[in-house]
């Protein structure tokens, strides 16, 4: 629970004084971190969002096309 002195930082999610906010500076590590944490929706999805993309028309052909052009490169 947040005091309403405190707030979260919206892009390292750290909790700063809200009087200390414009001067707060974000740790390169935590800001890697929680930029992560607030994709992981994305992230996790992504595996199923290309199948189901490869299952279509379209990526059925782009399937074809990429193995095709592989062929001709070999």
């Amino acid at each position: 629970m947040y005091f309403a002195s405190r707030m979260p930082c919206a892009e390292c999610g750290a909790v700063v004084e809200r009087a200390d906010a414009a001067a707060h500076v974000c740790d390169p590590e935590r800001w890697r971190d929680f930029q992560l944490l607030t994709m992981s929706a994305t992230v996790a999805g992504f595996d199923t969002d290309l199948q189901e993309y490869l299952a279509g028309k379209e990526g059925r052909f782009e399937a074809w096309l990429a193995a095709r052009d592989v062929r001709r490169t070999a």
